[in-house]
């Protein structure tokens, strides 16, 4: 027979959401008498990866950010656009500090236990959760789960595009580098056909990020990514340097309704609830603002399987992914449309979700209108004709 240790939350996953949300239990005397698990399978101590956003207000992220930029730039192989982000600041936290800086939390919170294990089942069928581990089982009233499985879920409905990408955290001989100005984008690179471009984040003038980025296609050998990357520093008069660390990722880009699995006691976070913004790959943001939904709903004792995370730029994320999709190689032009067009704080504000309605309008209007129309025409024949005549 097996024993389950009871608790009343467990937070299956402790990446940057489960941690967050974890701060936010601990941070609210709400929860002071509640019993929280996490489970985590990684030591999560090293940098293994970069958090960036831009943001125009004081978050709990701010005490551990890395550095911040007021400046920016996107650039195409026939335009270039420099601009202030004010009222905005691009800011980046390294991994190894937010994994500290949480789990100083954690420790020091006496209701809360942390576990480096590895979740090997979630039967979530019944008003308690039974979670099993290869370190011990456990029970709960709510599981919080951040555990994403690709191979589970059938994207035909709504397309994935995998964001991957290397990138080199270099240091300079001399002192080479614009270090007050992040390169957003730089689809001057060649396309082969598909999305791509170079992410620069400048640190100092000597040592800077330099990521080679691809929306779509398959994940590369180390080596091809590394190649760009070494003919971009050649292109940009940076000849000797020593790379001080790598970073690797991949990041889902889709409008899938992971949160139709969500139930009163089962609530899927992070890039397994479809927390990633589809459009343009961040995350850590928008799980900010998704977890004090969640502190809300939990407080007020609302049912969870209502938070479904759907607003009208969901439906303008999947218009953008399907053109993206049937762009055959020419997305970077999609981009370089909305940069040349736009003021590009608009462009972070709608990125961001913060637009109204008529700044919205005139951002499309920007744009090759009929490519999108195109593709909303498709997909209303696919999808919703389809099951229209099913019915």
């Amino acid at each position: 027979m097996k024993i389950y240790e009871k608790f009343d939350y467990i937070i299956c996953g402790g990446g940057a959401t489960g941690l967050l949300l974890s701060h936010s239990l601990i941070s609210d005397s709400f929860f002071n008498n509640k019993s929280v698990l996490i489970i985590e399978k990684e030591s999560k101590i090293d940098n293994d990866k970069t958090f960036s956003f831009w943001d125009n207000q004081i978050s709990i992220l701010d005490k551990i950010v890395y550095k911040s930029w007021g400046r920016a730039e996107f650039k195409d192989s026939e335009f270039t656009s420099s601009f202030n982000l004010d009222p905005y600041k691009y800011k980046m936290v390294r991994s190894d500090k937010f994994y500290s800086f949480m789990k100083k939390k954690i420790d020091k919170a006496s209701n809360f236990k942390y576990l480096n294990a590895c979740v090997e089942k979630i039967n979530n069928k019944s008003s308690v959760n039974y979670i099993e581990t290869d370190k011990g089982n456990f029970e709960c009233s709510i599981v919080f789960s951040s555990i994403y499985n690709p191979k589970e879920y059938e994207f035909k409905k709504y397309p994935l595009i995998n964001q991957h990408f290397l990138g080199w955290k270099i240091e300079t001989e001399e002192d080479i580098i614009d270090e007050d100005k992040i390169r957003f984008m730089d689809f001057s690179v060649d396309q082969h056909q598909e999305i791509r471009f170079m992410y620069v984040l400048p640190f100092s003038k000597k040592t800077a990020l330099f990521e080679y980025t691809f929306f779509g296609g398959e994940v590369m050998k180390n080596s091809e990514y590394e190649k760009e990357i070494k003919k971009y520093l050649d292109r940009e008069g940076i000849k000797k340097y020593k790379i001080i660390e790598i970073e690797k990722g991949v990041i889902p880009m889709t409008c899938y309704p992971f949160f139709n699995a969500n139930t009163d006691n089962f609530i899927k976070i992070g890039t397994s609830g479809g927390w990633t913004k589809p459009s343009t790959g961040y995350t850590i943001k928008n799980s900010i603002e998704k977890i004090d939904m969640i502190i809300t709903f939990l407080k007020e004792n609302r049912k969870l399987s209502k938070l479904k995370f759907k607003n009208r730029f969901w439906y303008y994320d999947v218009l953008f992914l399907d053109v993206l999709v049937d762009s055959k190689g020419r997305g970077s032009k999609v981009f370089s449309d909305l940069f040349r067009n736009n003021d590009p704080l608009l462009l972070f504000k709608f990125l961001g979700e913060k637009t109204n309605i008529f700044e919205e309008i005139r951002i499309f209007v920007s744009v090759n209108i009929m490519t999108f129309v195109k593709s909303l025409i498709k997909r209303f024949k696919s999808v919703y004709l389809k099951e229209s005549l099913k019915s």
